[in-house]
């Protein structure tokens, strides 16, 4: 266990970013657990306005906020609860030694850069509504207002693709951190699953276009 001085100028928000690894043994050493449940209302909460903006307008703006705000951190919590379980038990594959609290903290930790993007979420949600909801082709036809939250969606659409990828790879450090192996193999432990599912999604769509034809 790394000294608490060694960890004295390390900021979660910031270093996750440059030093993921680190930063993710820190808060797995050091962080009380209520730090990651603020991590996980935050991170819900960005995922739930996220959720909100592919769909269609059922409720006003405030009403998208108070549920993001609930419901977002409740699929979080079963969204990372499935994956650090799934992340342990093909860690074994590669001689990891993590524990499951382990990997639910990486986890986690590794998901702080999407809570960068709550700030343009609302500021977007805000400022457009409308626009918000709607295609880009659609929104490009609004209003002078619509164009103040069509340009910010196109400037949170670019920031989604930067951060999400950027998260990918804080995700393989995080993981490989969690189970004290490499990056490498933390790449492979997220991948596997990935793939699975996607291999089943294909067969069942195949099977269906089978019994169709």
């Amino acid at each position: 266990m790394h000294e608490p001085e060694a960890y004295a100028q390390l900021n979660p928000f910031t270093a996750i970013w440059t030093r993921p690894r680190e930063t993710v043994r820190y808060v797995i050493e050091e962080k009380q657990s209520s730090f990651i449940f603020w991590l996980v209302v935050l991170l819900g909460f960005s995922a739930g306005l996220s959720g909100a903006s592919s769909g269609e307008q059922l409720f006003p703006a405030l009403g998208v906020i108070i549920g993001s705000l609930l419901l977002g951190p409740l699929f979080a919590v079963a969204g990372i609860a499935i994956a650090a379980g799934i992340y342990i038990l093909l860690g074994k594959l590669f001689k990891g030694v993590g524990t499951y609290a382990e990997m639910f903290r990486a986890v986690v930790t590794s998901s702080i850069p999407q809570i960068w993007l709550l700030p343009m979420w609302l500021l977007w949600l805000l400022l457009s509504p409308g626009t918000f909801y709607t295609e880009s082709e659609m929104a490009i036809e609004a209003t002078s207002g619509g164009f103040v939250g069509v340009l910010t969606g196109i400037i949170l659409l670019l920031a989604v693709v930067v951060v999400g990828i950027w998260t990918f790879v804080i995700q393989c450090k995080a993981v490989g951190e969690a189970q004290r192996i490499s990056a490498w193999k933390g790449f492979f432990i997220i991948l596997i699953p990935s793939v699975l599912v996607i291999g089943a999604i294909i067969a069942f769509v195949a099977f269906l276009v089978f019994m169709m034809v």
